[in-house]
């Protein structure tokens, strides 16, 4: 009967982890509107904000070894409940504080919270696992983009109306939305297993073989490109499009290819989930591929003067290429190192996956920030290119690596 009610209550938990995961991805009403909010509502200036989003990286990679500490004594359930309430605090000191040292202590408590969230893929894991269903979570991560693309896309049209007509309305909602969350958070279970329960008092460092490690720095590259180059990428087709159009009519078109990414995000995710059972271990090369193809787009478009209406069709493409591979690189990644780490190596590995790309993220925002001083943001962009033809080399050698592994098995 025991067992019984625990294949239920992990039946449960996978039931509900796609809304859960979709919720929690992001503060997904305060995005959209999130340089309005900062500047206009908080006054801070470009300077304090990039400076916050520095230093919560910082902090977060310095945490590293505490935050595992912590997943370690408390376990992974009780790990994303506790990302869960810190989703809650964080929105509360963004809409209530109103003071710079409340808008870094928001900053870096969102960070460290979805670093917790993300144990939420382990308990995925292991509930599959328990269900006999492993070969799912592909899948399962695939739907939640699906979900998670759907509700940005209509946050998207809504946000903004909503800042309109109450500058604080759109955070109301959000810390609604955690509150309900949080409340939801106790309804995860973990299938419990032998192994699991071995995990929680294990300290061993995590050996990083070859595989391991180039897990970790394809992930850190790939999503750093990815987290810099749409940030970039945006507003180099803002000053690209300047030469052409006023402000006004700019803003419109910078408008519309940002909500026309979103639904390339949704579809993206739709067809990768649908292809990748076909080309599983080739998944990497393809994306890192389709990531080089999107800033050649992008700079092609650039360099054409002759026809803007051309001009603007390449520049979008390669900015919807961008936000089509976004997630599903990620869901892959993770896949990936579950499937090839042992049990007691799971939340180390989670956490080393999450640490390096905020450690690719901050290299990059520092290279550009350096490069930005002396040069224009198409400098910024072929170096966005570049490292997308040297992540292409390190995806081939992961997908090699994979091969071998299951020949050996």
């Amino acid at each position: 009967m025991e067992e019984t009610q625990s294949i239920k209550k992990a039946k449960r938990s996978i039931k509900i982890y796609p809304i859960f995961a979709s919720f929690t991805g992001d503060m997904i009403f305060f995005v959209p509107i999130d340089t309005l909010f900062l500047t206009l509502v908080k006054g801070l200036t470009a300077s304090q904000i990039t400076a916050m989003t520095m230093v919560s990286l910082i902090i977060c990679i310095l945490s590293q070894k505490i935050i595992l500490s912590i997943v370690k004594k408390i376990g992974n359930v009780n790990s994303l409940r506790l990302g869960s309430f810190m989703l809650l605090i964080a929105s509360l000191c963004l809409t209530f504080g109103n003071s710079f040292p409340l808008m870094l202590l928001y900053k870096t408590i969102l960070e460290l919270a979805y670093i917790f969230l993300n144990m939420d893929e382990i308990v995925l894991k292991n509930n599959l696992n328990a269900v006999d269903r492993s070969d799912d979570y592909y899948k399962i991560r695939n739907k939640t983009k699906i979900i998670y693309s759907s509700i940005t896309l209509f946050t998207a049209l809504v946000a903004g109306s909503l800042f309109n007509i109450n500058n604080y309305l759109p955070m109301y909602l959000s810390i609604g939305i955690y509150i309900i969350l949080f409340g939801a958070s106790f309804l995860y279970y973990e299938a419990k297993t032998k192994i699991n329960i071995a995990t929680q008092t294990d300290n061993k460092k995590l050996k990083i073989t070859n595989i391991i490690f180039l897990v970790i720095l394809s992930n850190a590259v790939f999503y750093s490109i990815i987290k810099m180059g749409q940030n970039n990428s945006k507003l180099f087709m803002q000053y690209d499009f300047q030469n052409f159009l006023s402000i006004e009519m700019v803003t419109y078109y910078i408008t519309a290819i940002v909500f026309i990414s979103r639904i390339a995000r949704l579809f993206g995710n739709i067809i990768f989930g649908k292809v990748y059972k076909r080309i599983k271990n080739k998944m990497s090369i393809i994306l890192s591929i389709c990531l080089a193809l999107a800033f050649t787009l992008l700079l092609l478009g650039h360099f054409i003067n002759m026809s803007f209406a051309i001009k603007v069709l390449l520049m979008s493409l390669g900015f919807f290429l961008i936000l089509a591979i976004r997630d599903s690189f990620q869901v892959y990644i993770e896949d990936v190192a579950l499937g090839i780490a042992n049990k007691d190596e799971q939340q180390k590995i989670i956490i080393k996956i999450e640490v390096s790309r905020r450690i690719g993220t901050l290299i990059l925002s520092t290279l550009f920030t350096l490069i930005l001083i002396r040069y224009e943001l198409v400098v910024v962009e072929f170096v966005l290119l570049i490292l997308s033809i040297i992540e292409i080399f390190i995806s081939k050698q992961l997908c090699n690596k994979l091969s071998k592994m299951k020949k050996e098995n």
